[in-house]
């Protein structure tokens, strides 16, 4: 909760770099990453949260232990899901095409489903049991 988060580009006179300018009004929206950047404000952790720069906040004393559970619940699933789950999220940024995006989507589809863990997952779920995943 204690994080701060500011860009200072209007502080020492200089733009915004690395890709912040597409990647930051995809995240928060046109106006609020405007008023971020030429207010030059800076934002808590529960701000960043609300404005949509963070998945949530966490008190300072607590937050290697929700960081570590938060990535254990990702281990929980299957790697081969997840790859494609955010290879996917980058994708449709890259189109504005809904038709060539469902074809990316089918074919991850196709490779997800393919997979030794997605029948492992099919198995579990019929067994009322916790798959176990091993990326095949």
């Amino acid at each position: 909760r204690s994080a701060r988060l500011m860009a200072g580009y209007t502080r020492i006179g200089g733009s915004p770099d690395a890709g912040l300018t597409i990647t930051l009004p995809q995240a928060m929206g046109y106006e609020k990453a405007m008023r971020f950047m030429m207010e030059n404000r800076t934002l808590t952790g529960d701000e960043a949260v609300e404005w949509g720069m963070a998945g949530e906040a966490v008190d300072d004393d607590k937050f290697d232990a929700r960081l570590a559970e938060y990535c254990q619940g990702l281990c929980d699933w299957s790697p081969i899901t997840l790859r494609l789950l955010k290879r996917g999220m980058v994708k449709s940024y890259e189109t504005t095409d809904l038709e060539t995006q469902l074809r990316y989507e089918v074919g991850n589809i196709r490779m997800a489903f393919g997979s030794e863990d997605a029948k492992e997952a099919r198995t579990a779920f019929f067994e009322k049991r916790k798959p176990v995943f091993k990326g095949k």
